[in-house]
């Protein structure tokens, strides 16, 4: 089920949200804040101090994402993981209430044209009350195969073995790019693909193979031994044989 709902953002740079197509990122060299994202983190800071805003209680962590539209508006996009949202509630509060205080937005363009468009942050105490960034504070995700710690490789083979058992032949060269979330249980979703191929079953089976299964899946990010969502940008690249 949780496949199909993500069906809607596969076949193109956009995907539908109210009556608004919203691009999934920013295009390449564009930036959603003046300044770029150290700005907007600086911003976020100062904005802390100012309003003499609170760390919360215990370690919170948390991506959102939020659309810019042309108007140079701001719009938070709601997650689906309700109990990720009910243990962070602190910093999705204190988030949106610093957010709706800013005002440096920069809308996407495309061919000329201000498009409304996506971008994500992971909001966190040390990034609102500390300058610097701490990485042993985070664990990056881990691909787990049969029960033991793995690698993206094997992420590609099981990736590409699927494909293989699935009867697909490919004429020549194709890539693309896939996107994808790990949330914090480790579950894959939010599915998508960059630079889709023209057959709608080829893409609907890179989601499949890229889903999780009984043998193999995700560990999450932790920040401070606590999970949290995080992005993957995936490569793959099939050559004829």
């Amino acid at each position: 089920m949780r496949i199909k709902l993500f069906f809607l953002m596969l076949f193109s740079a956009f995907f539908i949200m109210g009556n608004a197509q919203i691009l999934y990122q920013y295009p390449k060299g564009q930036d959603f804040y003046e300044g770029g994202r150290e700005q907007f983190r600086q911003d976020l800071r100062n904005l802390v101090k100012i309003n003499q805003l609170n760390p919360c209680e215990k370690t919170e962590v948390l991506m959102m994402r939020f659309v810019v539209y042309p108007d140079r508006s701001i719009k938070y996009v709601a997650d689906e993981d309700k109990l990720s949202l009910e243990n962070n509630k602190c910093m999705k509060d204190k988030t949106l209430e610093i957010i709706k205080s800013m005002n440096k937005w920069k809308p996407a363009e495309v061919n000329g044209k201000k498009t409304p468009a996506m971008f994500a942050e992971v909001f966190t105490d040390a990034l609102f009350f500390e300058n610097q960034f701490n990485e042993d504070d985070h664990k990056s995700h881990v691909y787990i195969h049969k029960n033991k710690e793995s690698t993206i490789s094997q992420f590609r083979k099981n990736f590409m073995r699927c494909f293989d058992t699935n009867g697909y032949t490919v004429v020549g060269k194709y890539s693309f790019v896939l996107h994808f979330d790990v949330n914090a249980n480790g579950e894959a979703g939010f599915f998508y693909i960059d630079m889709p191929s023209s057959l709608n079953r080829f893409n609907e089976m890179v989601i499949e193979c890229a889903s999780n299964t009984k043998t193999s899946y995700w560990k999450p990010a932790t920040f401070k031994n606590i999970p949290y969502k995080s992005r993957l940008k995936m490569p793959i690249t099939f050559t004829e044989r």
